[in-house]
């Protein structure tokens, strides 16, 4: 009887322990998933909403990190919807340093990308756009199209926004790169979209016109379409197409039952601007019509831009009453917002038509001066950050040790000791500095010697060879059946023309970036751009002119070999002054080249001798039909 009442309890111990086993297992996951049901509920008061969101970290903690990162995420974004931004800021930093922690790349990256949205918000766009640069940056070393693309379109509506066009045009060119991986190809619609309000500023009217067009081919939504019309549209208006604006707005607002009220209210106003710069007498109507319905929902922005387009439109009309209304309504609005562009547009209108046009005209000229060099800084700052933050750096704190007595006493006895060494060192170096001295000075002199070989050359391709092609080509012509001749010594006579100006003689003087600059669009067509940044930022002038010699022919020899083999439409470069080095990044779009030693030709191969004769390298990265990069690095 005992060993059964024994055995009986053993068993009951047993089914209670393993009955109870699952429940702590799942215990932490049930728990987590209850308060972030709960913590996600919109009924429940924000208090509410955070307490639960409380609990969700604290279970979160107890299944995995990412599901903890998740949670910390998320309370960043209950601040934001509240409003809180600041306290959203201080969780995003939170949550950085808990990423950095847990050594999670990719929410570090989701971190900077929050962080960027709330700068934005908070109208902070040089801070929202240096967090964009480091989300993007990480999200390319994870491999992340969809990302990559998704936060350069917010930087490049910053850059755009600033007047940054060039910027803005890099980011969307880079971003493009990623496209290949959609699987849903209106996700860069909006690329296309700024690419042609880029275009549009540079006044380039039929490139402006084929992007907004290939943004529309590629949208699917319909709110998304009637958006994307309503900027073809401007675009229009700005080239002076006045019908076709409004033969877009009229497609754009069939629209109206997907839209929400602001998009079709602005599709509204510009029906009605569009009609009154094509002289149609229901403009104003309309016009009035659009202002009252952003009126009443409080559209401020919305409100500004039809007192703008009123005022131009009464103007037109000469109605200078109502013109100074409108102009001095844009103008409240915008002073109120402290937004310098928008102010000085409202003053466009309002300074021709006001009894106080002197004070107004100096409010104008210093906005103005004040604009232009906000906007020049940012385009510096978006520039600088773009191409020289292109990974996160890592610093290093650097711990400051105490000497102790003892120490210092040793170390004094040590330099005591090294003094006569030292007489010896420096008679080493002194006789290392004059070696390099005359190594240095019999190299500058092989690189004059070869300039002026090449000089030698030009003068002679031109004056002998070319000269003597042309009088042959001329007596050839007179035959009549010699038409291939003909055309076989035109093709030599155009390369001898080429190779005299690969090896003219080479300004070094203040002009060096202008010629550079010129020779290097000579390589431009139609077919093929060229996107040149940071010439103008260089300090030329520290440059020895030696040294600018080899530059000028290694990038010329870079560009030669593109033209003859790469088949690209798009070439890049960018030049950049580091600590004691320029730097120059080039790149193209084109066939690319398998980068074998036994593969690569003789111009290639020229690039890294003149290089490797200033103390300089360069790095070649290419593979077939991945385009081809070098990075050329010189000290200067």
């Amino acid at each position: 009887m005992k060993k059964f009442v024994l055995s009986s309890l053993f068993l009951l111990y047993s089914f209670t322990v393993y009955s109870t086993l699952p429940s702590q297992k799942y215990k932490a996951e049930d728990s987590l998933l209850y308060y972030k049901k709960l913590s996600r509920k919109k009924k429940e008061s924000y208090k509410d909403r955070l307490a639960a969101n409380d609990k969700a970290i604290y279970w979160s903690r107890q299944v995995s990190d990412s599901v903890y990162l998740e949670q910390l995420i998320y309370r960043c974004d209950l601040y934001y919807y509240d409003k809180q931004y600041d306290q959203a800021i201080a969780q995003t930093k939170t949550v950085l340093d808990e990423a950095t922690r847990l050594k999670s790349k990719r929410f570090i990256a989701q971190s900077y990308d929050n962080q960027g949205n709330i700068y934005k918000k908070k109208q902070n766009t040089s801070e929202a756009f240096t967090n964009y640069v480091h989300a993007i940056e990480l999200f390319t070393e994870l491999k992340d199209s969809i990302q990559i693309i998704k936060i350069s379109k917010k930087a490049s509506y910053i850059q755009t926004s600033l007047g940054d066009i060039d910027g803005a045009e890099y980011t969307i060119v880079n971003a493009l790169d990623y496209s290949n991986t959609l699987k849903d190809p209106s996700e860069i619609s909006w690329f296309y979209d700024i690419l042609g309000r880029v275009y549009r500023e540079r006044g380039l009217w039929k490139e402006a016109i084929r992007y907004h067009r290939k943004a529309l081919q590629l949208a699917n939504a319909s709110s998304s379409k009637a958006s994307l019309i309503n900027n073809y549209a401007i675009t229009l208006l700005k080239s002076g197409d006045n019908n076709g604006a409004i033969q877009q707005l009229e497609v754009g607002l069939a629209y109206k039952d997907s839209l929400s009220l602001k998009t079709l209210y602005r599709l509204k106003d510009n029906y009605g601007f569009a009609k009154s710069r094509a002289g149609h007498k229901d403009a104003i109507p309309l016009l009035e019509e659009a202002l009252d319905l952003r009126s009443d929902i409080n559209d401020i922005p919305g409100e500004y831009a039809s007192h703008i387009h009123l005022a131009e439109a009464y103007m037109a009309l000469e109605n200078t009453k109502k013109t100074a209304y409108h102009a001095q309504q844009a103008y409240n609005i915008s002073s109120k917002a402290k937004n310098t562009e928008a102010v000085i547009k409202a003053l466009d209108y309002l300074i021709p038509v006001t009894k106080e046009s002197n004070v107004l005209f100096e409010e104008y000229t210093s906005l103005s001066d004040s604009l232009t060099k906000a906007q020049n800084k940012a385009k510096f700052d978006f520039a600088k950050l773009r191409y020289d933050v292109e990974k996160a750096e890592e610093r290093e704190n650097i711990a400051l040790q105490k000497i102790t007595a003892s120490q210092l006493r040793e170390d004094i006895a040590i330099r005591k000791r090294n003094w006569a060494l030292a007489g010896i060192g420096a008679l080493l170096i002194i006789g290392i500095v004059f070696i390099l001295y005359q190594r240095e000075k019999s190299k500058k002199q092989r690189i004059l010697d070869r300039y002026e070989t090449e000089k030698r050359l030009a003068k002679k391709l031109h004056d002998e060879l070319a000269n003597e092609i042309y009088l042959v080509m001329n007596e050839v012509e007179n035959e009549v059946h010699s038409p291939a001749v003909a055309d076989r010594l035109e093709d030599i006579y155009k390369l001898s023309r080429d190779l005299s100006r690969e090896t003219k003689p080479i300004q070094t003087d203040e002009n060096f970036p202008t010629e550079l600059a010129m020779n290097l669009q000579t390589y431009t067509s139609s077919e093929r751009k060229l996107i040149l940044r940071g010439l103008e930022s260089i300090n030329w002038s520290v440059i020895n002119p030696e040294v600018k010699i080899e530059i000028y022919r290694v990038l010329q020899e870079l560009m030669t070999n593109m033209r003859k083999h790469s088949k690209a439409s798009l070439v890049a470069l960018v030049f950049k002054s580091v600590d004691k080095l320029l730097e120059i990044n080039y790149s193209d779009n084109g066939k690319g080249v398998s980068l074998s030693r036994d593969n690569r030709g003789s111009g290639l191969l020229n690039t890294q001798t003149r290089l490797k004769s200033l103390g300089g390298e360069i790095k070649f990265d290419s593979a077939v039909d991945e385009g081809f990069r070098a990075e050329l690095s010189i000290p200067i």
